[in-house]
C-alpha cells in the first residue's frame, strides 16, 4: 500500500519550489502574495474574509492618516515659504503726517533698502477685504478707521536687515511699524507639527488595533481547528511547521487587505482633488494628495502583511504551548 504522506517523484527537468520562486521573479512573487495556495487555516470564519475586510478598513484609515500627515507638511512648508518672503508695514493714523505722506515716506525708505524686491501700498478696499473673514461680511463700514498697509516682497537669498529697517521706517513715518510675520510663522509651524503628530498617533492606534485583532483571530482559528493541529502533531509536524502555515495564510490576508484599504484611501484623495477646487481643509489641501506623495501609500500593504505575519507567528507559538 502506498504511503499517503510520500511525495510523488518529480519529472526530470522540473524545478523545486526554491528554483520556481527564483524563476518567477518579482512579478511572480507579488502575484503569489495575492493568491493563497494552501494553509491549515480555513478560508472562512474568523480568519477569512471578515478579517481581511477588517484589515482593509484599518489600512484605509492608515492611508488617510499618512496622507494627511504628508499634506500637512507640504502645506505648512508652502505657507511658511510664502510668509518668510514677505513683510508688512502698518501705518496707523498720526497727527504729524497725513496717510499719503506716511506712505510716501515709507516707500522712499524701502526704495533705498537693499534686499527689497517690491513694495505695494494696499487700498482701503483691500484692507477691508482682509478683515471681513474676522469681522464678518459688511462689518467694515466707511467710518471705521483702518490702518494703511504696505505689502513688501524681499529677496530670501539676501534679505534686508530687519532691525535697521524697522528703525528707519519708524523714524521716517510716525505711526508706522514693521511686521516680520515671525509670530505667525512660529504659530503656523507649531500647529503643523501638532497636526502631523496627531496623524502619526492615529497610525500608531491603527497598528495597535490591527495587532490585537490578528491575535484574537489567530487564537480563534487555532481553537476552531484544534483537531487539525493535534493530527498534525501526531504525524510529526512541529510547531514551526504549523506557525509557517498560519503565517502564510496571514501573509496573503494582510497583503490583500492592505491593497484594498490603500486603494480606497488613494481614491478618496483623488476624489478630494476632483471636488476640492483648490481650497483648504484644516491644513489639508482640498486639491488632494500631491502626486509625489502617492508612492508612500504603497508601503501600507507591505507593512500590513509584515504586521499580520509577525503577530500571527508569535501568537501561534504562544497558543500552541497552552493547547498541547
Amino acid at each position: 500500500m502506498a504511503d499517503p504522506l510520500r511525495q510523488p517523484p518529480r519529472p526530470r527537468g522540473s524545478h523545486g519550489p526554491a528554483h520556481a520562486d527564483e524563476d518567477r521573479g518579482f512579478g511572480g512573487a507579488l502575484a503569489a502574495l495575492l493568491v493563497e495556495t494552501r494553509s491549515v487555516m480555513p478560508a472562512a470564519g474568523a480568519t477569512g474574509l471578515p478579517l481581511m475586510l477588517v484589515v482593509a478598513a484599518m489600512c484605509f484609515l492608515a492611508g488617510l492618516a499618512l496622507g494627511a500627515a504628508l499634506s500637512v507638511g507640504d502645506k505648512a512648508g508652502e505657507w511658511t515659504s510664502d510668509i518668510s518672503g514677505s513683510l508688512t508695514v502698518e501705518l496707523r493714523p498720526s497727527k504729524e503726517m497725513e496717510p499719503e505722506e506716511q506712505i510716501d515716506a515709507v516707500m522712499a525708505v524701502l526704495a533705498e533698502t537693499p534686499g527689497i524686491l517690491s513694495a505695494t501700498p494696499l487700498r482701503r478696499e483691500d484692507t477691508a477685504a482682509l478683515l471681513e473673514p474676522w469681522l464678518g461680511q459688511g462689518a467694515v463700514t466707511d467710518d471705521l478707521p483702518l490702518p494703511r498697509l504696505v505689502d513688501i516682497r524681499i529677496d530670501r537669498e539676501t534679505p534686508p536687515d530687519m532691525s535697521a529697517l524697522a528703525i528707519d521706517i519708524a523714524a521716517a513715518a510716525p505711526g508706522a511699524s514693521l511686521d516680520t510675520h515671525r509670530q505667525w510663522r512660529s504659530e503656523l509651524m507649531s500647529a503643523a507639527r501638532s497636526a502631523e503628530w496627531l496623524a502619526y498617533g492615529v497610525l500608531a492606534v491603527v497598528a495597535g488595533t490591527t495587532i490585537a485583532i490578528v491575535v484574537f483571530a489567530t487564537r480563534a482559528g487555532l481553537s476552531a481547528n484544534r483537531e487539525v493541529v493535534e493530527v498534525l502533531h501526531l504525524i510529526g509536524a512541529r510547531d514551526s511547521f504549523i506557525a509557517a502555515e498560519v503565517q502564510r495564510h496571514f501573509l496573503h490576508l494582510g497583503f490583500r487587505g492592505g491593497l484594498i484599504g490603500t486603494a480606497l484611501a488613494a481614491l478618496t484623495f483623488l476624489a478630494l482633488g476632483l471636488a476640492g477646487g483648490g481650497g483648504d481643509m484644516f491644513l489639508i489641501a482640498a486639491s488632494g494628495l500631491a502626486a509625489e506623495n502617492y508612492p508612500f501609500l504603497l508601503a501600507i500593504p507591505f507593512a500590513a502583511a509584515l504586521v499580520t505575519v509577525a503577530t500571527a507567528r508569535l501568537t501561534v507559538f504562544n497558543t500552541l504551548e497552552r493547547m498541547l
